[in-house]
């Protein structure tokens, strides 16, 4: 099959976004919808570009256009749920306790120390807790949703210090959000972790952030950079994670150089250069992944029929309670299941929403599952935007947190659902803690 069908897909894709963009600038928001859309079009939209380039020589073309129209499919629903159904649940999960505020929330407090606190909370998780607490059964999940509180912290000091000084204010604390990709890199070894979170506090920073068009132009101009660091990661990736996985054999200094040696010799992204599209190709486009369980399954008939939905929902009772629960955090062999394919023993291959909602129920499970998710994505950041407005920031982070666990595009709803009731927990433990803001939210009169 030829590349030719991508491309009215690819402005369809351009469509969708453009009306997605409008709607969400035009009410209270903190950008996780924005967030959700900018790893669709990473993972699906990248990926389907590079293979109209008509220099390309990528392979299984085929697939690659099955797997993006069905997630073509699933942006339209995404869009639809987050337009018709949205707001109205985000005003049902608020209820009579807060307001509909007014104005873009400049009259509001500006409370510094809070936000600094959150993110010592989530540096405290991160390096602390994790490496320890987050080892033990049961509790591992805790640790990973309390150190997005750091992303949260990061949030509201840009959001109060564009409302203290401006874009001087900005400028003063970006460069210690643009560290986390490189922490990730050098204590994880994976670089896409820290890329998420800095592209979740921009897309947060691009909903008040003034001139729009400086932020467009901003955008844009980020864009090729990335990828040059995206295909100078993948060349070293072996290299980085040998260092960054070898245990007690390996110092601070040894990693530091080991990333230092990826920063110094970075080849610039090259689109006419075959290894830097096939390096996309195999990590950022999950269309073809999708596009062989699309054929696969066209063969078989062997869909899960809401098996992976069930196990989504038992995946939330903790461990604590149910010990032996024999279901766990990652895709499993799900991707090996549905497309019929054999990876290499100990390979991870994240199923991502597209290829688990087809997987369970064809078209319409793509569907409904995308349709939810715009309705549920987009009530988080209502909520979590109305709360910022209202200068209430326990009530900003308490759906921040749970917005950010439906964010993992590329997992499996497993992993969403633990990360959502991990963040919920979380979320309820911080509004314990912020006490006047708590009588604040109660006391706030009803939505309209």
């Amino acid at each position: 099959m030829e590349s030719a069908p991508l491309i009215p897909l690819l402005y369809v894709w351009i469509l969708i976004l453009g009306v997605i963009v409008f709607a969400v600038l035009k009410r209270p928001s903190c950008g996780l919808t924005m967030s959700y859309c900018f790893q669709m079009w990473m993972l699906y939209w990248l990926g389907a570009l590079i293979h109209v380039f008509p220099w390309s020589e990528l392979p299984e073309t085929e697939y690659v256009v099955l797997g993006f129209q069905q997630a073509t499919w699933g942006m339209a629903a995404f869009a639809i749920g987050l337009l018709l159904a949205s707001k109205p649940l985000g005003k049902a999960i608020l209820g009579k306790n807060a307001a509909a505020p007014k104005g873009d929330g400049s009259e509001v407090e500006i409370d510094l120390a809070k936000a600094r606190k959150y993110v010592a909370l989530g540096l405290i998780s991160y390096f602390i807790l994790a490496p320890t607490v987050g080892r033990l059964r049961g509790f591992n999940a805790l640790p990973a949703a309390t150190s997005q509180m750091v992303v949260s912290g990061c949030c509201l000091q840009a959001w109060m210090v564009w409302r203290k000084s401006g874009k001087a204010g900005l400028i003063h604390i970006l460069p210690q959000t643009i560290l986390i990709p490189m922490v990730t890199l050098i204590r994880q070894g994976f670089l896409s972790y820290g890329v998420m979170a800095l592209a979740t506090i921009m897309l947060f920073i691009a909903q008040f952030f003034r001139p729009r068009w400086l932020l467009a132009l901003a955008f844009l101009a980020s864009a090729y950079p990335g990828l040059t660091v995206y295909v100078s990661y993948m060349r070293d990736r072996d290299d980085i994670r040998a260092v960054v996985w070898s245990g007690q054999n390996n110092s601070l200094r040894d990693r530091l150089e080991t990333g230092w040696h990826t920063l110094s010799t970075m080849e610039a992204f090259d689109p006419y250069n075959p290894s830097h599209l096939e390096a996309i190709d195999n990590r950022l486009n999950q269309n073809g992944l999708v596009g062989t369980a699309v054929a696969n399954l066209a063969g078989q008939g062997e869909f899960l029929h809401g098996e992976t939905i069930k196990d989504a929902l038992l995946a939330m009772i903790p461990r604590l309670i149910w010990p032996s629960k024999p279901i766990g955090a990652g895709s499993g062999n799900l991707a090996a299941r549905l497309s019929g394919l054999e990876f290499a023993a100990g390979t991870s291959v994240g199923v991502g929403p597209v290829l688990e909602f087809y997987g369970n129920f064809g078209t319409r499970g793509v569907l409904l599952g995308f349709f939810f998710f715009g309705a549920l994505v987009g009530a988080l950041d209502y909520c979590a935007g109305v709360g910022l407005r209202l200068g209430n920031w326990s009530m900003f982070t308490s759906f921040f947190l749970v917005g950010i666990s439906c964010l993992n595009v590329s997992g499996s709803l497993v992993e969403i659902t633990a990360g959502a009731l991990a963040a919920a927990v979380v979320a309820y433990v911080i509004r314990r803690m912020d006490r006047k803001e708590r009588r604040q939210w109660q006391a706030a009169p009803a939505l309209p």
